[in-house]
């Protein structure tokens, strides 16, 4: 009798300790694809240490060192922003002197000839704007999906034990799949839509008469409608699997819990066991959410204020040229204020999917543990 008591008291304190044994495991390997992509993109940001800081219970602490690590990248973001004021308010100066000059002095064709020098200048001030926004939209997406793919591999592991593998594999595989749409859907549909509005744009104003206003707006209409139904397809899916297989896994997990309460002596033990690594593994589970939710926004917050500058460099010169400026100048630095809009939106859209599906997840995997 003392013997089994002595049997039962070691295995409840090694069962005790499994809880710091599975976050160290995830610290060095699950954690590992997180790390590997912030070490490509060039950050110094731990994506192991904001874990920890949130398991101990440090949130103030994790938040303060995020800000630490985002506030030179703030400010490098605006410098850049600089550059592009100044090379309008420039190109706005030597279009109203251009202008100026050939309604007074030229007529006819002289003065078409001047517009139309004005107007190779702003093409030329617009196309190296956009490639900036087509190359920072396109860094973001391509960091994105590396990023969501360590992110799930470690969120998917942690699944396992806060609520089962029923749960945790279809998960996985949902976001593969959701990776490889946001690939499809980025690559083949909406950055083409948006270079051929920015080209039409372009060509749509160097006549008085505009012939693509029509299609660019449909165009951009349609890259708009593509990018909410996406979000909307993919948040219908996850609410519904958010619904039904954690309650398989919960169900499977009471049979277990049941069973094992009813063993005579040591069930009560054993269930208490059970409950408290099962609440373990949603702490670990919720923390790696949090954190990757936390680090994304460090990530996110450099190519928006990037991107938000540029469109906003461009509305100031444009309310700036509309007084003393062809129309049709004014028309055409649209193009890039439109293609920014749409990229932030585009931006936008698949963190704002990456979060929800993330808090989705955490909560309805918590059925296990307010179930035991």
């Amino acid at each position: 009798m003392k013997r089994g008591l002595l049997c039962l008291l070691i295995f409840i304190s090694l069962a005790s300790l499994k809880p710091v044994y599975a976050a160290e495991e995830l610290d060095q390997e699950s954690l590992q694809g997180v790390e590997s992509v912030l070490e490509e993109q060039g950050s110094d940001i731990s994506y192991t240490q904001i874990v920890k800081k949130l398991i101990s219970g440090d949130i103030k602490g994790s938040i303060q060192y995020l800000w630490e690590k985002l506030s030179g990248d703030v400010f490098s973001a605006l410098v850049v922003h600089k550059d592009f004021l100044k090379q309008m308010l420039t190109a706005a100066i030597i279009a109203a002197l251009f202008k100026s000059l050939s309604d007074a002095f030229f007529q006819g064709s002289a003065g078409n000839a001047g517009f139309y020098v004005t107007y190779m200048v702003f093409i030329m001030l617009m196309t190296n704007s956009f490639y900036f926004l087509d190359e920072t939209a396109r860094d973001f997406i391509s960091m994105m999906i590396d990023y969501m793919k360590g992110m799930i591999t470690a969120y998917s592991i942690a699944i396992v034990s806060a609520s089962g593998i029923t749960t945790s594999t279809a998960i996985y595989e949902f976001f593969l799949m959701v990776i490889y749409g946001i690939s499809l859907l980025t690559k083949h549909f909406i950055f083409p839509m948006i270079k051929v509005m920015f080209v039409l744009k372009i060509v749509n104003h160097i006549s008085e008469e505009e012939h693509f206003s029509r299609l660019c707006a449909a165009l951009e209409k349609g890259a708009s409608l593509l990018m909410k139904g996406f979000l909307s397809l993919v948040l219908g899916v996850q609410m519904i699997q958010s619904m039904i297989l954690p309650a398989v896994d919960s169900l499977k997990n009471t049979a277990l819990e049941k069973g094992i309460s009813s063993i005579p002596g040591i069930g009560g033990g054993l269930n208490t066991v059970m409950t408290t690594l099962i609440g373990s593994a949603v702490v670990i589970k919720n923390c790696i959410g949090a954190a990757g939710i936390l680090i994304l926004f460090v990530l996110v917050i450099p190519p928006l204020l990037q991107i938000a500058g540029v469109v906003v460099s461009y509305m100031a010169a444009g309310i700036l040229l509309q007084p003393i400026s062809d129309r049709r100048i004014t028309g055409a630095i649209d193009a890039v204020i439109k293609s920014g809009k749409l990229m932030l939106q585009m931006i936008i859209t698949i963190t704002a999917l990456f979060i929800l599906s993330v808090a989705l997840i955490a909560f309805s995997t918590n059925v296990n543990y307010y179930a035991g």
